[in-house]
């Protein structure tokens, strides 16, 4: 009899995702996966990704899924990029965050100026971006563009990047007394800076996660000019510059709603691979009480559930990605309070996945002591994941409560 993890929900992209070149990305990617496995007690040791590990998803092209055509990108859907960032992270989730998180910025980029899409893949289409977008940096208007000065944590990748998308707001006492007065947002925005002129400091020291390399950056009175900046409000609105170049439906996709899920997606493709070897070790082991793993109900309860939600995980985001690529082709934004529950099914996953990985973990029994099996790596890594900002979903969750009961709040981390 086959047995019921043959049924896999990341390896298995919709219809319309398994003709060429999507099928080859996820076959590039699944393909990896005993490389990324074997490297990362390495990114463990060194608060960074393995470069072996790095060079091999960079010249499988996994940065390059959402960049676009004119650049040498692929421009795929995003349900074929995320189930790609979920195989990789089977085999190292440290690894299936960073394909995210750095890959997701050749979108945004494709929202900038062309000009500052020119300078970033004009010379370099194989160029990569670290982010935070940690509202932190303050930039002072001066002729031309700005000059920005700020410190800001959790850039993933940093150490392996060309350039940097770094966020913070407009300083009020120099950009002119409207944008001071009482009651005016703050001008919010994000500058690219080449990553030379920052300064990464190496300060990853964690208990999960650690090949992510997510180290604080700093940049200090950096002139940055104008056609680098993309407006918050822009990006909210769909005014984007670079939409008059990248017109594809692609591009019309809300961004936060891509950059919420290369948040959540790691977990779940970690729980896939923490539930993958589990089953491996267990199927045939026998407990120190002389019990068959395979006959304990605990054990057999909790795979299951993974299976199944693991299952729904994937689904969700399909059809959730599935319509708002509707709205886009149609020229049209998803409503406000649609996007609210995407948000909070995004959010929501992490929290799921650890709180399964815990269960699992306490299922491995004395086996998941010991370092020779990836047991404690998955639980830790899903577990700091979860840590994220963005995985807060108890934020997201009580915005849509408020909005299902028709209390007005400004939300457009949408």
């Amino acid at each position: 009899m086959q047995n019921a993890s043959a049924f896999r929900s990341f390896p298995t992209p919709s219809r319309a995702a398994t003709e060429h070149p999507r099928a080859a990305a996820l076959t590039r990617a699944r393909a990896l996966i005993p490389l990324l496995q074997g490297r990362a007690a390495d990114g463990d040791r060194d608060a960074r990704l393995s470069p072996i590990a790095m060079d091999a998803m960079r010249s499988a092209g996994l940065f390059r899924l959402l960049q676009p055509r004119r650049y040498g990108g692929l421009e795929l859907d995003p349900e074929t990029f995320f189930i790609v960032q979920a195989a990789l992270a089977e085999g190292d989730m440290s690894a299936g965050w960073l394909q995210g998180v750095m890959g997701v910025l050749a979108f945004h980029l494709a929202l900038f100026d062309e000009r500052a899409q020119d300078d970033v893949w004009g010379e370099d289409p194989d160029a990569l971006l670290a982010c935070s977008y940690m509202p932190t940096g303050t930039a002072t208007p001066v002729d031309g563009g700005v000059r920005l000065s700020g410190r800001w944590g959790f850039a993933s990748g940093s150490n392996y990047c060309d350039w940097l998308i770094l966020a913070g707001s407009v300083s009020a006492e120099t950009a002119g007394t409207e944008a001071g007065a009482p009651g005016t947002p703050p001008d919010l925005r994000v500058f690219l800076v080449p990553r030379a002129n920052a300064i990464v400091h190496d300060n990853w020291d964690t208990t999960g996660l650690r090949g992510t390399g997510s180290q604080d950056v700093t940049v200090e009175d950096v002139f940055v000019p104008e056609h680098r900046a993309h407006r918050h409000i822009d990006r909210f609105l769909g005014t984007s510059p670079g939409l008059a170049i990248n017109t594809a439906p692609l591009y019309r996709l809300p961004l936060p709603q891509l950059l919420f899920r290369t948040i959540t997606m790691p977990a779940a493709g970690a729980l896939r691979g923490f539930l993958d070897a589990f089953l491996d070790h267990s199927r045939t082991r026998i407990a120190v009480t002389g019990q068959a793993v395979a006959r304990d109900p605990v054990a057999q309860l909790v795979v299951a559930e993974i299976e199944a939600s693991l299952d729904e995980i994937t689904a969700i985001m399909g059809r959730n990605f599935a319509q708002l690529m509707d709205y886009a082709c149609r020229g049209e934004q998803a409503p406000i309070p649609q996007r609210m529950v995407y948000r909070l099914q995004a959010t929501m996953v992490a929290e799921r996945c650890s709180l399964l990985a815990a269960r699992l973990f306490k299922a491995c029994g004395a086996s998941g002591l010991t370092k020779s099996h990836p047991f404690g790596r998955y639980l830790a890594d899903i577990a700091a994941g979860r840590q994220h900002a963005a995985n807060q979903y108890e934020a997201q969750g009580r915005a849509l409560g408020a909005s299902l009961l028709s209390i007005g709040i400004e939300d457009t981390v949408l």
